[in-house]
């Protein structure tokens, strides 16, 4: 019978070949480069997420879209800070794993935690979240821990009625949803565009982006020329 002295020693040559600095150091391989879009609804996010998508795909890129957290958490009702908290988390709990990963050059977020840093301002003001509470919630999602993984950060806003226009195009049916009208559109907005006034001293990659007045394809334009060029500059320095 083997004894604990054979086990370590086969143990230690199994690890000595497995174990090496470009699978284990993160300086050899880097994490991906991580994007997160956020906004209020039918200002164009998923619309730029799916061209970054496509585009950088066909130029080579390892690239993953997670499923967005209101597509996954369906169980818990979006009348509750609950429900925003737990998109936050499952968004958080992706950022944490992939960072330490070496699966994907690229992941952009439908959401992240600066979506959930704007959320709960919104239930602050639904009475629903005392101003500690709110605050407890907000530093907790972006802690210096993990917040600076985000690479590029996107507030995409729109107006109401632009909103509502795009939000009825092709749809089957003209009934509204909780989020999707325009009271609560104009009450979103307000939160991101007050996030953003906070946020963007401290968080340089941090973007309010107004797509009232642009194009499908001028708002994908804009905001794939900020990120190339964000790209380009980290690979650049990374590789003095």
């Amino acid at each position: 019978m083997k004894q604990e002295k054979d086990f370590e020693r086969q143990a230690a040559t199994i690890l000595k070949y497995l174990r090496s600095d470009m699978r284990y150091d993160l300086e050899k391989i880097p994490r991906p480069f991580f994007i997160e879009l956020t906004g209020s609804p039918s200002a164009g996010k998923t619309t730029v997420i799916t061209e970054l998508d496509k585009f950088f795909r066909r130029q080579g890129f390892r690239v993953w879209r997670p499923q967005e957290g209101a597509e996954v958490i369906r169980h818990i009702p979006r009348t509750t800070p609950d429900y925003n908290t737990r998109t936050g988390l499952y968004a958080l709990s992706i950022l944490l794993d992939e960072s330490y990963r070496h699966g994907y050059d690229i992941i952009i977020f439908d959401r992240a935690v600066f979506d959930a840093y704007g959320w709960m301002m919104y239930w602050e003001g639904k009475g629903l979240l005392t101003p500690e509470q709110r605050m407890i919630f907000q530093q907790f999602f972006l802690s210096d821990f993990w917040v600076h993984k985000i690479d590029m950060a996107y507030f995409m806003i729109s107006s109401p009625e632009v909103a509502m226009q795009r939000e009825l195009k092709i749809a089957l049916s003209s009934k509204l949803g909780e989020t999707t009208n325009p009271a609560t559109v104009k009450t979103l907005v307000d939160r991101y565009m007050a996030a953003y006034t906070q946020l963007s001293p401290r968080f340089p990659q941090l973007r309010l982006m107004d797509t009232t007045h642009l194009g499908e394809q001028e708002m994908v334009a804009q905001v794939a020329t900020e990120i190339l060029d964000a790209m380009e500059s980290k690979a650049l320095q990374n590789s003095r």
